[in-house]
């Protein structure tokens, strides 16, 4: 496999090995157009949801996922005053000891500016998008000294995802309201696209791993060590933000050691060089991400609760759906009958970042489908491999009236056009899913809710000029997980993962808001916890129809719009406990 115009196995000129002499000026203004351009459309949605939303419901400013957003919110919220961050999302202390390299800058410049979390999401969801397809552009101007090839593999790891639309078509055929195996669909970390549209924090991963490659890349064809320090230096910050991704850098400059050792029948010096300078500047974020698991039994607790999400990664026999057709050409461009001897430096780096994907996604640990990160922009790479030196050859057999132009443009928009259906339909399902819960609050998906009432954010406004940080908000999920971002108390409800015992807790508010339960556990519940406020609004009544107004132990402090919140006498709790 030729990846460069160059023979196979010969060195790069030095010219070569420089990064302004690869890219020009003009290239450069076409590619921030294409990014402008992919940034406006996934604008889209945003813009839709804020102008659409009725007078008296407010779009909270997330397209998906908005348990796990608000979390990150939340420790933006904290960073805002703090170093080190503790789990708000749960009634008991935690110590603080996580930072975020990601959310403690955005906390830190929320109060420089004076923006809110939305505003701040939205500038950060651009620039991170801006900054994956850039770092994407630029791998693959490391790769590909043809311009062509390198926007159809920019385009092809960009706009590219899997064969999902088919299991959407499959899910009306059997007129069903699930998807089967919908983590082969809805899975954003191997789609640069979806990632722009709602993941700014998985843009920012993914092109700082490109960026790593790229100057792994560079480095071992000047076998300078200014590249190893640049490379280690950016590996410092995917690690400050997301320390499991060192688990795709780590393996992958082993691998590619190891093929350049097998093929040169010699030790690669250099890059044990580079993998040192990388790993020891690197791993400080990684060991204090583990430290905290074992300091802590809150934050104990939280890892051992990753798996109630039942985020896994796609079983293999579903990868092709996920990955889709550039990824099956990818397969097919290894080309396992090419000798070792004649594989050039850049083919045996490609081979060990797509390969590595195979094995890191399946480590047992339950993070493991966040190692998918990043396979999009090798596997856009690589299908454009095969592109030139699987499909081109056949179509030339069996266009020869054609000429060689017209084959690869025809070719390398086919490849793009077939690699994109699924993310028209995620498009589509943003704006239908936005739709829809503007317009009946009733079915909306009740783990993302895009909305909520006037009446429930003034609620929150006003626990925020009257809580402290330790402070504890009892209320229904639906409140809670925003607990903390909009007030910066603590949630007894919260987030799948961050409240301990989260199941339990779950029931237990269930059982509080059930007039059938005994007003003796509702105060134990209370008490034992220390919860200083009860929110009680639309969501806490369609939980049962218990009515607080009558406790004892509650002081109403807050009455508007169908919203109350009490105020718990934890002494008038404790009195009545003791009593019985």
């Amino acid at each position: 496999m030729v990846t460069q115009a160059q023979p196979i196995g010969a060195q790069p000129t030095k010219n070569q090995t420089q990064i302004a002499a690869m890219f020009t000026l003009r290239e450069w203004v076409l590619v921030g157009a294409v990014i402008l351009v992919i940034l406006a459309i996934t604008a889209v949605p945003y813009f839709f949801a804020y102008r659409t939303a009725p007078d008296d419901m407010q779009f909270m400013g997330v397209l998906y996922n908005v348990p796990d957003h608000f979390q990150y919110f939340s420790w933006m919220r904290e960073s805002q005053t703090k170093f080190l961050v503790p789990n708000q999302l749960t009634p008991e202390y935690s110590t603080p000891l996580l930072f975020n390299f990601l959310w403690w800058t955005l906390g830190r410049i929320e109060v420089l500016t004076g923006l809110d979390y939305a505003t701040l999401y939205q500038i950060t969801r651009w620039l991170a998008g801006g900054f994956v397809m850039a770092a994407t552009y630029f791998f693959c101007g490391i790769v590909f000294q043809n311009r062509a090839k390198r926007w159809t593999a920019f385009l092809v790891g960009t706009l590219g995802t899997g064969f999902g639309w088919l299991l959407v078509v499959e899910k009306y055929v059997r007129r069903s309201a699930d998807i089967n195996s919908p983590f082969a669909v809805y899975t954003s970390e191997p789609n640069t696209f979806f990632n722009i549209l709602a993941f700014p924090h998985f843009s920012i991963a993914a092109g700082l791993i490109a960026v790593i490659f790229g100057l792994v890349l560079l480095g071992q064809r000047s076998k300078k060590l200014s590249y190893a320090w640049l490379a280690g230096v950016v590996s410092l910050l995917l690690s400050a933000q997301h320390s499991y991704d060192m688990f795709i850098i780590y393996p992958v400059i082993g691998l590619y050691a190891l093929f350049i050792w097998i093929r040169d029948r010699k030790f690669p010096m250099y890059l044990f060089k580079l993998g040192l300078i990388v790993v020891l500047i690197s791993m400080w974020p990684a060991l204090q991400a583990f430290y905290i698991t074992t300091a802590d039994e809150v934050w104990k607790g939280v890892l051992s609760q990753f798996d109630n999400a039942g985020a896994w990664t796609p079983a293999p026999y579903l990868l092709p759906i996920l990955m889709g057709f550039g990824w099956l050409l990818a397969i097919w461009a290894l080309d396992i009958r090419t000798a070792w001897r004649d594989r050039d430096d850049t083919h045996l780096f490609i081979m060990a970042w797509f390969l590595t994907h195979f094995i890191v996604a399946y480590i047992p640990l339950n993070f493991q489908i966040h190692l998918l990160s990043g396979w999009q922009i090798v596997t856009g790479v690589l299908a454009t491999i095969g592109l030139y030196t699987r499909v081109l050859p056949w179509l030339q057999k069996r266009f020869a009236n054609r000429s060689r132009q017209q084959l690869i443009r025809v070719a390398s928009i086919a490849l793009i056009l077939i690699v994109l259906p699924t993310n028209l339909y995620i498009f589509a399902w943003r704006l239908q899913d936005l739709r829809a819960a503007s317009r009946d609050i009733d079915g909306r998906d009740p783990g993302n809710h895009y909305y909520l009432r006037t009446s429930q954010v003034a609620g929150m406004d006003y626990l925020e000029t009257q809580v402290k940080s330790d402070d504890v908000v009892f209320a229904s999920l639906t409140i809670g997980e925003f607990v903390p971002t909009l007030t910066g108390a603590r949630s007894f409800l919260g987030h799948w993962a961050q409240t301990l015992d989260f199941f339990g807790k779950k029931d237990m508010v269930d059982a509080f808001f059930n007039s059938a339960t005994d007003d003796t556990d509702r105060e134990q519940i209370l008490s034992h916890y220390s919860v200083d406020y009860v929110f009680f609004g639309e969501e806490e009544r369609r939980l049962g129809d218990y009515d607080p107004a009558d406790a004892p132990y509650l002081s109403e402090v807050y009455n508007q719009d169908g919203v109350v919140i009490y105020h718990v006498d934890l002494d008038e709790v404790a009195m009545a406990v003791m009593a019985e």
